[in-house]
């Protein structure tokens, strides 16, 4: 295998490679050379630039003349009681099914880089379970973790010592494309409900429902489209809800049940069709109410972690 090494303002000319790649892979939509750059430079719920990620590179490898994978390596600045430190993440990386030496280079490659930059740990796809995750944004729905519908990645790392982030490094996705659904019926009539649309990036806007008892919020739903995360037409009347909460008192009156059909219910009225929803590998009870509501698992996802 041939590496080289990249800046980030030349990643634009591997939209091919992760086109080809992630075809298939559940909401991981086909992405323009213009979008993939700017989807890895830019946050995922904001139009701004990263400016904690340092000595980022590409390592490309290259094969036969043909770019056959990548791994995006950096070391992230963050900060712990109010003090600054450093931690080295493999952002991303992927190669073709069946060239598995090309993978392990790169990954060899990777954890040389970063080792050589003074990491001790590495964080692969994910560094942290936060807003800001430094996960690219077009990559299923900005989540940025391994998917089991890679298994070639997923198993590539776990050979090489990987461990599952122990801190909840995993998302379930679940779907149910051309939904139904009818008004619901409001359980409480002295509580208020608020709808709000919110435009963002996708064609249709976002919205959240809240529910409101003598002026307290009891619980909230918040969606997104998917488009939010990418451009792809097909993507655009793809309703993601994003969150589901309601209060401790409120549990086991059917809140949670009635918010995300009400927001589902103004999401069709809008122009959505289709809707996913994801939550964390150990969130059972959410799967289990998801599950039970329709939705069908399609992906599950991880994030690693190894000392070297």
């Amino acid at each position: 295998m041939k590496s080289m090494y990249w800046d980030v303002v030349d990643a634009g000319s591997l939209v091919h490679v992760y086109n080809e790649q992630f075809a298939g892979v559940p909401h991981c939509y086909p992405v323009s050379p213009e979008e993939f750059e700017i989807g890895i430079r830019y946050r995922k719920d904001a139009d701004k630039p990263y400016d904690e990620l340092h000595s980022e590179k590409f390592i490309v490898g290259e094969q036969n003349g043909k770019i056959v994978g990548f791994a995006d390596v950096v070391v992230v600045e963050t900060k712990e009681n109010e003090q600054k430190k450093y931690k080295g993440l493999i952002r991303f990386l992927t190669y073709q099914p069946g060239c598995r030496a090309v993978g392990q280079a790169l990954l060899e490659e990777a954890e040389k880089y970063l080792r050589d930059l003074g990491m001790d740990e590495i964080s692969a796809f994910r560094i942290t379970y936060a807003r800001d995750d430094y996960s690219y944004r077009f990559y299923h729905l900005g989540f940025g973790l391994v998917s089991d519908q890679t298994m070639h990645i997923y198993a590539l790392f776990r050979v090489n010592g990987y461990e599952i982030n122990s801190t909840e490094q995993g998302e379930v996705f679940m779907d149910q494309p051309e939904y139904s659904v009818a008004e619901p019926m409001l359980p409480d009539n002295q509580v208020e409900i608020v709808v709000k649309q919110q435009p963002g990036r996708g064609v249709l806007p976002g919205l959240t429902v809240q529910a409101f008892r003598n002026g307290r919020e009891i619980g909230v739903c918040e969606s997104l489209s998917v488009g939010q995360y990418c451009q792809a037409s097909e993507a655009q009347d793809w309703v993601f809800i994003k969150w589901i909460g309601v209060e401790n008192e409120k549990r086991g009156e059917g809140w949670g049940r009635y918010l995300l059909q009400k927001n589902l219910w103004e999401m069709r009225k809008i122009g959505y069709k289709n809707t996913v929803i994801s939550t964390d590998i150990i969130n059972y009870r959410a799967q289990l109410f998801y599950t039970n509501y329709g939705y069908q698992v399609v992906d599950t996802t991880y994030g690693f972690v190894k000392n070297i």
